[in-house]
């Protein structure tokens, strides 16, 4: 092979070389689709998998969203528990005889450089007023968080949630409004970070109520962290009862 075909062979790697990191690049820098699932918060309810299509409103998501104009709802129906054997406390799985929802609230640090730890002390839940809408005196409230990592350079992905906190309230003393209530919430605080992911938890809360009855449902606006948004609110979808 001659000089010249040599020449010509390096320049053909090189150029196929640049050619495939190129558009690998530009996939990495300009692709960001796979953000699209983290623009809203994740939740689920009891009935939130099998009666999804077939209950007007109910759509746990929108009671994280911050947007008090979508609601969710879900009808409260008797279910029976099988066996006799003592409740546990805290419970560290959901108990499906009682109404309940579980929902991502946010990430344990703000944006910044180094990141600053949120300090969380309360937890607002706006219920909705219409008619048919149950309103709880007593609810349980688990916190659980979920360490995270940089799964390109740590190679392995969030590990599983964790039970953080667990409180019983009574929600009469807390009202702040006809059908809205500020808890206090005693949280550890979140560790210093020099940088994502280091010290990064991403945060979810768990509301059960105790004392619901077998009929109506529970309507609810909103649970937010006072004066913090971490998703992007959900359109207004008409999911709200009528209040008169």
């Amino acid at each position: 092979m001659s000089s010249r075909e040599k020449i010509i062979v390096v320049v053909m790697i090189l150029a196929g070389y640049l050619a495939v990191h190129g558009s690998l690049a530009h996939s990495a820098s300009w692709d960001l689709s796979y953000l699209q699932q983290f623009e809203h918060p994740r939740a689920f309810s009891r009935f939130s998998t099998i009666l999804y299509h077939a209950y007007p409103g109910l759509k746990p998501a929108n009671a994280f969203d911050g947007n008090p104009n979508t609601c969710f709802r879900e009808p409260l129906v008797a279910v029976h528990k099988r066996g006799s054997a003592a409740p546990i406390w805290p419970q560290p799985a959901p108990d499906y005889s009682m109404p309940s929802i579980s929902g991502e609230i946010g990430l344990s640090h703000s944006a910044g450089f180094p990141p600053r730890p949120h300090k969380w002390k309360e937890l607002d839940i706006a219920f909705c007023g219409g008619a048919n809408s149950y309103r709880p005196s007593r609810i349980d409230v688990q916190w659980y968080r979920q360490k995270l990592y940089d799964v390109d350079r740590d190679n392995r992905v969030p590990d599983a949630p964790e039970l953080w906190n667990s409180t019983s309230y009574r929600l009469a003393q807390f009202r702040t409004k006809e059908g809205e209530y500020r808890l206090p919430v005693n949280l550890a605080e979140f560790p210093q970070s020099s940088g994502f992911p280091d010290g990064f938890y991403n945060v979810w809360v768990r509301l059960t109520f105790v004392d619901a009855p077998d009929h109506g449902e529970l309507c609810i606006r909103d649970i937010t962290i006072p004066g913090q948004q971490f998703f992007l609110p959900f359109e207004n979808d008409h999911s709200c009862p009528s209040e008169r």
